[in-house]
């Protein structure tokens, strides 16, 4: 090694230092000995210990921060290598962890690495590599912690609560992050859980508020008014007073019917900046109270933000109410008719959807409705289109996309109508006719064994339901013939 002086170009000091088979590992403390020396600079006792144990560990850590430095220089010219190159220091340090689980460097690299991930979206694998650190690392609270963290981002809630719960076993949780263990309690279900946390949180910590609040929320949502009403006076008294908050007192009161008193909370919320939900629950109680021309105006004040989607569909159909409850009645009865494929009331449906539409052009429901009945007439074409029109109104729409996916089989477009029925069981992972039509659709596109996956999954939810069963008996047949 040679020291120079950057200004003057002069040596200032040179060392050689020989390194034994084995012994890498001890080389940067020896070279940061020599280093403190030569500068004058004062050693603190226990800074120049080796960063690992062995030099299979040290090895590999190295290996690893190429890897990253590597990722870097890539980031922007090619994406996909320097994945690749982040990828591989994974790898890395988790073969140094292996070799030494000691080997503190590597553990915090994993983590930075996967704390970057949450705001890169990656962290599918980041995941899996901390899960393999928790392995080694059994007692590392931090590990347990950020996998959590990656686990509830991803929509894993049970195992982001196993993991918290490991983290807050190892090394106590702070007060907000408690206050997200039992939101994530709440979430799967298990409320006596989510009150268990939330009731250690004092009244003089900072997460008092939030935990009082989230604690309103849950009572509410399970019918406890009382609990629910001390909660939320506890949490406004904390100065908590977020749009769930009241949103969810304001529907508590309108399930029990007290329309007058859940009112201001629902104008508590959007005060707060709640969603477009909130304005039609809003709107829902104002004309359950007797006054339409209020209901009808908060539905216009919606629809001039909202324009697709479920929350949009829902308030066009009670703006439709509203304003023509006569056609209502039409539609749904002939809503009725066409999903009965009663032949005889065709006609008379038809005039319904028609009168729905000219009141109301965007009326998913009529739409719907007239795409049945031209299914129910052979007519494909007009099928596809006026569910289409549907799925532009309300994207992802289940029953649209499965009705979608039947007409464009029966125009032999079996790419598409795969797509389209495939997203639809997606969507309704209960209903077995939807799984059982993405199966016939596998098996029309010649992918017998995603058929065959989906068929048996939809016999499992109701093995007496005749149109799965002449699937499954067409399917044996097309199997059969394969096998000739």
């Amino acid at each position: 090694m040679t020291l120079v002086d950057v200004g003057t170009g002069a040596v200032r000091a040179t060392r050689s230092i020989a390194i034994d088979p084995g012994t890498l590992a001890t080389s940067e403390p020896a070279l940061a000995r020599w280093l403190a020396r030569a500068v004058g600079a004062t050693v603190t006792s226990g800074s120049d210990a080796p960063t690992a144990a062995n030099e299979t560990a040290y090895a590999a850590l190295l290996e690893g921060m190429d890897e990253e430095v590597t990722a870097t220089l890539l980031r922007q010219s090619d994406p996909a290598g320097g994945d690749a190159a982040i990828g591989r220091a994974l790898e890395r340090y988790l073969a140094a962890l292996t070799a030494d689980p000691e080997a503190a460097p590597a553990e915090e690299r994993l983590l930075v690495l996967a704390a970057e991930s949450l705001e890169r979206g990656d962290i599918g694998r980041q995941i899996r590599a901390l899960e393999d650190l928790t392995l080694v690392r059994p007692r590392s609270w931090r590990a347990h912690y950020v996998l959590g963290k990656l686990r509830a981002e991803a929509g894993h809630v049970n195992e982001a609560i196993v993991a918290l719960e490991h983290a807050h076993a190892v090394h106590p949780l702070s007060d907000p992050d408690l206050v997200r263990l039992a939101e994530l309690y709440a979430n799967a279900g298990a409320s006596a859980s989510a009150f268990g946390h939330l009731r250690r949180i004092a009244p003089t910590s900072q997460a008092y508020g939030p935990a009082q609040e989230l604690a309103a929320i849950i009572a509410l949502q399970r019918g406890d008014l009382e609990a629910g009403r001390v909660a939320f006076e506890r949490a406004v008294a904390a100065g908590a007073s977020g749009w769930e908050l009241h949103a969810s007192y304001g529907a508590a009161l309108h399930a029990r019917g007290e329309n007058a008193g859940a009112i201001p909370h629902y104008e508590a919320a959007l005060a707060a900046n709640g969603p477009s939900i909130v304005r039609l629950n809003l709107a829902r109680a104002v004309f359950e109270t007797g006054d339409r021309e209020r209901a009808g105006r908060e539905l216009d004040t919606l629809l001039e933000t909202e324009t697709s989607g479920e929350v949009a569909g829902q308030a066009r159909r009670l703006r439709f109410g509203i304003r023509h409850a006569g056609l209502e009645q039409a539609l749904e009865s002939a809503g009725r008719g066409a999903i009965e494929g009663d032949a005889t009331r065709f006609a008379e449906a038809r005039s319904a959807f028609e009168a729905a539409l000219a009141a109301e052009p965007d009326l998913w429901e009529a739409h719907f409705g007239l795409g049945l009945l031209a299914r129910h007439g052979g007519d494909a074409q007009t099928a596809l289109a006026s569910f289409a029109h549907v799925l532009e109104l309300w994207p992802e729409h289940p029953d649209a996309l499965h009705e979608l996916g039947v007409a464009l089989l029966m125009t032999d477009d079996v790419p598409q109508a795969v797509g389209a029925l495939e997203r639809a069981a997606a969507l309704r992972p209960a209903e077995p006719a939807y799984l059982a039509d993405a199966g016939f659709a596998q098996m029309r596109a010649g992918d017998l064994a995603a058929a065959r996956e989906r068929l048996e999954h939809a016999r499992t939810l109701d093995a007496e339901d005749p149109i799965t069963r002449a699937y499954l008996e067409e399917l044996e047949r097309v199997e059969a013939q394969m096998r000739v």
